[in-house]
């Protein structure tokens, strides 16, 4: 009787740990950073800066399509100094953003490029003091690719957003933001 029991648990264990879908990992945790563009009428004012990106990417491995939901951190820095009755001659604009996106991606061994589409909710803000903070909605998209690095990915992408504002505010904020990351 132990020999039939060990027999079947061997089985059982088996069939569970050869189960193809429980092998697959249906998710994946990223974060990431690098340099954020200002471009169009924004460039005229604010220089290149810095970005930082919290991800949840969800798919199937058989399928190309999935979704991933973003949070975004831009921060660009002043061009021109300007005078300010409060004695600043400069400001930072930041950009926080809650993005939703789809992904496709195309099939690849040790590269696999995917483009990236969505939209979100934006926050805006200058680090003038009394300025006020504006939510805004925008979209965003671009390209990437995925590199496998043992039981990581690395990621390095390239997003185009941009924020519907008034033109009193300045008008539509664009910026592009070049990422590296790793995916877990």
């Amino acid at each position: 009787m132990p020999l039939r029991r060990a027999i079947g648990i061997s089985a059982l264990f088996a069939l569970v740990l050869a189960r193809p879908a429980l092998g697959q990992k249906s998710y994946a945790l990223g974060i990431g950073g690098g340099a954020v563009i200002p471009v169009g009428r924004l460039s005229d004012v604010q220089t290149t800066g810095y970005n930082a990106v919290l991800g949840l990417a969800i798919g199937v491995a058989d399928l190309p399509i999935g979704i991933r939901f973003d949070g975004i951190y831009n921060n660009l820095s002043r061009k021109k100094s300007l005078p300010v009755s409060s004695g600043t001659s400069s400001y930072d604009l930041r950009v926080i953003g809650a993005l939703g996106n789809l992904i496709f991606a195309f099939p690849g061994t040790s590269a696999k490029p995917y483009i990236i589409l969505g939209g979100g909710y934006y926050n805006t803000k200058s680090s003038l003091p009394g300025a006020k903070s504006e939510n805004k909605f925008g979209f965003n998209g671009g390209v990437g690719a995925t590199f496998g690095i043992g039981p990581f990915a690395t990621f390095l992408e390239s997003r185009y957003h941009s924020v519907s504002r008034s033109a009193a505010n300045g008008g539509v904020m664009q910026f592009v933001p070049i990422t590296v990351g790793l995916m877990f």
